[in-house]
Order: structure tokens, then sequence, then C-alpha cells
């Protein structure tokens, strides 16, 4: 299985600063060649007050992607070296420009979503109503440029309708990476984050995949009980197949059991646990689909994207 969003750059660089690779650990032990071989490994950033918050006496005012991104991908390669692994950044708040963009794509940089859920001078999710900024189109265009995924997760309605429509006009003369690494259906769970049938559908007319994701409140605001949101889960699964077919969807877990190492209270909202992630949604999968769609799902359709 492929999952294609984990926090994992962000879990290494807090665990750098507080010299403490306690939850890489954890991780490791969970990671085998039977449940999970690849993914999409994340660096996040919010606003300054809420990553203070996080962070607390760790937190460093002067933001450096450059220094941050660096670190955290030589503690991955020395820690945890998985052969599949796309490098990813959420938020680029705090990247100062294209330039700086290029210096971090030569780091390893293969993936980014422009926004979290704030709004930042390249556009916004959906705590705001702008759209893509004109910093924002030059922003992507150097992305695309140099091969980078555009991840429209986490983009509010507008930023998200502006950046299909750059990509559309994008690709009548090269390709252009796109994935939604982690988000789920709107009609079957109202949150702000899904993506309506329309914008699904979008996904699929520039040629993009789009990643389900196995958290809580994505599945269901108000269920709570696992095994139902296991089995609600899959029907996001279902509508978005039937919307983009079965070579467009693939799965992400967005396991958040990283808090732990955070001091602040930890909330379990992950439906799988990520040990056994694979062969639990496997054996979900098999009331509607062949062996053949199963592996599609699982990782064939994100290798066949992004690893050809």
């Amino acid at each position: 299985m492929i999952d294609t969003h984990y926090d994992l750059l962000y879990v290494l660089y807090t665990e750098y600063l507080k010299n403490d690779y306690s939850y890489t650990e954890k991780f490791k032990n969970n990671f085998n060649k039977d449940n999970v071989t690849g993914v999409i490994a994340n660096l996040y950033f919010m606003t300054k007050e809420e990553m203070k918050e996080e962070l607390g006496k760790y937190f460093k005012d002067d933001i450096n992607v450059l220094e941050m991104f660096k670190k955290a991908t030589e503690l991955y390669k020395d820690k945890i070296d998985i052969e599949k692994t796309i490098f990813s950044i959420e938020g680029c708040d705090y990247i100062k420009d294209e330039e700086e963009l290029e210096k971090l794509y030569k780091l390893g940089l293969r993936n980014i979503l422009l926004v979290w859920n704030n709004k930042n001078k390249y556009g916004s999710g959906h705590r705001s109503d702008m759209g893509l900024t004109e910093k924002g189109k030059s922003f992507l265009k150097k992305a695309i440029d140099l091969g980078i995924i555009i991840d429209l997760s986490h983009m509010n309605k507008n930023t998200f309708w502006d950046t299909i429509k750059l990509i559309k006009d994008i690709k009548k003369t090269k390709d252009v990476k796109v994935i939604v690494s982690h988000s789920n259906c709107y009609e079957l769970c109202n949150n702000p984050r899904n993506l309506d049938d329309k914008q699904i559908k979008a996904v699929g007319e520039v040629g993009g995949i789009m990643s389900l994701v196995s958290y809580g409140p994505f599945v269901d605001e108000i269920e709570e009980d696992k095994e139902k949101l296991k089995n609600k889960y899959i029907k996001h699964i279902l509508h978005a197949v039937d919307i983009l077919g079965i070579d467009n969807v693939s799965i992400a877990t967005d396991d958040m059991t990283f808090t732990e190492i955070l001091e602040r209270e930890y909330e379990d909202r992950n439906i799988f646990n990520y040990k056994n992630v694979k062969k639990e949604i496997k054996e979900l999968l098999k009331k509607y689909y062949s062996e053949e769609d199963i592996e599609k799902i699982l990782h064939k359709n994100i290798e066949n994207k992004f690893w050809r």
C-alpha cells in the first residue's frame, strides 16, 4: 500500500528539536512490506501562532524552510529511508519565492500543497474565501516547470477552481502532475476539507488522482464508532471511483498518532491501526472489487502516476 499523506518530515524535525526519536522507532516497527510500502512524507506549516502553540519552547520565530526541509529529509534517509518516498511540503507560506522553491526541488521536494487551512500570499484554505493570488499563479507555474506534483488538498473552493483553470491552460503544452492527497467526498461528509462531485470530476479532467483519507472527521463528522467508520470510509472510495474511474483513486491515512510526541492532548481519530491498515482496507474492498482493481487502489495507481 502507498500512503499518500503522512507528516513524517514534520515528526522527524520535531524529534530533532527535542532530541527524542521514540515515535520514529514506533513508526518503523509498524512499517513492513506486508503493510505500507511507500509514502508521501510531508513537512507542514501553519500560522506562526499555531506553530508556536504546538512546538512551545522549541519554536523558532525565524522560520527557515530550506534548513528545516534539509534536516528533516536527511533524518528521513538516515532513520527511515523507505524506497518509495515522495517528499512534500504542506503550506507554502514561508517559501520566499520561486528561487527558493527551486532550491527545495534540488534538495528533493516533489510535492506541494500550496496552502494549509489559512490564507497566505499564494492562496487560501477553508478559513478564507480568497482565491489564487498572482504570486500563487507564478509559484505554481514554476513548480510545474520543475515537475513538482500539485496537491489540491486543503484549498478552499476559490483557490481550487483558480488552480484547476491554471492547470488546464498549462496542460495544453506540457504535462502536469496532480493529486488530491488526503480529502474525501463532500456528498458523504460535509467537512469543508472534502471535495464536492464537481470538484472530483475536475480532478479527473486534469488527469489527477484522488486519495481518500481514513481519518474520522473527514469520513463522518458525527460518527465515532470505528467499525461503522471503516464501512463509511469504503463508501467514500466507491463514490470517488464512480466519478473518476478505478485508475484514478488511491488511499491515504493522514495518521495522527504522532501528536503524542507533542506537548498537547492526543485524540485518536484514526480509523485503522497503522500496522494492519492495508489488510483491513483490502478485506473491506473485496466485497466490491476484483483483486486487480484493489491492487490499483492500494498502490498501482500511484506507482503508475508518479513512479514510472
